[in-house]
C-alpha cells in the first residue's frame, strides 16, 4: 500500500509535475549566507540557501528568485576571471534577465547574469 502511494509521487516528482512550494518572503534563520547584490536595477537584498554559492539568491521581502546563469569570478589575488556557472541557451536580453556584481565574505569578486522570477 506504501509502495502504491508514494510510487505516484516520485513518478510525478522526476517529470516535474509536482507543484513547487511557496519561497518565504523572509528567509529561515538558518540561512546566514547573506548577499547584498548591486544590479542595474539597484541594490538588492537577498539570501543564499544553507547550500551555498550556485542556489538561487533569494529576493528579501518578496516571494522572487535570482537564478543565477552566467556567473564570473576574480580571485582576491586578481586573477581570473573565471566562468563558474554557464548555462546553455541563456538569453541576457530576456525581459527577466539581470545583471548583479558584489564581492562575497571571502573576497571573491562576482559578476552574475541570471533570470528574476
Amino acid at each position: 500500500m506504501v509502495i502504491r502511494l508514494v510510487a505516484p509521487v516520485v513518478l510525478l516528482s522526476g517529470l516535474g509535475l509536482v507543484f513547487p512550494t511557496a519561497v518565504p518572503g523572509t528567509p529561515p534563520p538558518s540561512w546566514t549566507h547573506e548577499r547584498v547584490l548591486e544590479c542595474e536595477e539597484g541594490t538588492v537584498h537577498t539570501y543564499l540557501t544553507p547550500a551555498g554559492f550556485g542556489t538561487p539568491f533569494h529576493v528579501v521581502g518578496t516571494d522572487e528568485v535570482i537564478i543565477p546563469m552566467h556567473v564570473e569570478i576574480v580571485l582576491p589575488s586578481g586573477e581570473g576571471p573565471f566562468v563558474t556557472i554557464d548555462i546553455p541557451g541563456f538569453d541576457a536580453e530576456d525581459p527577466n534577465a539581470v545583471h548583479c556584481w558584489y564581492v562575497d565574505p571571502a573576497g571573491l569578486e562576482v559578476d552574475l547574469w541570471g533570470v528574476r522570477r
